[in-house]
Parts: structure tokens; C-alpha cells; sequence
């Protein structure tokens, strides 16, 4: 739960805040005449990134509540093994491939680079 809440509540905001900023990056570019392919490609990976981000945790909360519903303790925990934590790494893809193309400033919790060096 812990992983859908930052998620939803955290990295999702902070990505559509960032992936505005750089869409008015593409179209100030294209606006002067310049060639704004890479401010495209860098948003078009972005983009891509969060859909499938969003469409991992709806998958990971389905998979959290169907693994709560089972009574049974052995069922649950292997539920949990092999449906949550699945589907938990799922999630990390394309959160950590985020992290690289989202501004240091605008990702919203320390990164692997922060924790390893500044710590």
C-alpha cells in the first residue's frame, strides 16, 4: 500500500508537473523556429514512462486487494510472493526509469544517486 500511495500520491503528480514544464519547453522551441526534436523525444519517453507506470499500479492495487481477501494464511503469503511482489516490480520499471528522465528538482524523493553519495 505503502508503494501505491507514493505513487499515486507523489511520483504521478510530480511527473505530469514536469511533463508540463516540458511541453511549453517543445512548443517555446518550435515557436522561434528552432528544431525541437530532442525537448519531443525526451517528453515522448516521459509520457510513455507514466502510462505505463499508471497502468502497473492499478494492476498492483488489484493484485494487494484480492491478496488481502484470501483467509487463508499459507494461500495468502504465496498470493503475496507471486502476484504482489510481481507485479511490485512491475511498478519499479518504469518509476525508475522516471527518476533518470524527471529533473533532480522535480522528482519528489531522493534518488538512488542521493541516498548512495549524500548520504
Amino acid at each position: 500500500r505503502t508503494m501505491i500511495d507514493m505513487v499515486k500520491k507523489e511520483i504521478i503528480p510530480a511527473v505530469m508537473e514536469y511533463t508540463t514544464t516540458v511541453a511549453k519547453s517543445v512548443a517555446a522551441v518550435k515557436a522561434v523556429g528552432a528544431d525541437a526534436s530532442v525537448q519531443e523525444k525526451v517528453l515522448k519517453e516521459i509520457t510513455t514512462e507514466l502510462s505505463k507506470l499508471d497502468a502497473s499500479v492499478v494492476k498492483l492495487e488489484a493484485a494487494t486487494d484480492a491478496s488481502v481477501k484470501i483467509e487463508d494464511p499459507k494461500a495468502q503469503a504465496i498470493a503475496y510472493r507471486d502476484d504482489v511482489f510481481a507485479q511490485f516490480a512491475e511498478v519499479r520499471e518504469p518509476a525508475d526509469k522516471l527518476e533518470t528522465l524527471v529533473d533532480e528538482k522535480a522528482w519528489p524523493f531522493p534518488t538512488y544517486a542521493e541516498l548512495l553519495f549524500n548520504v
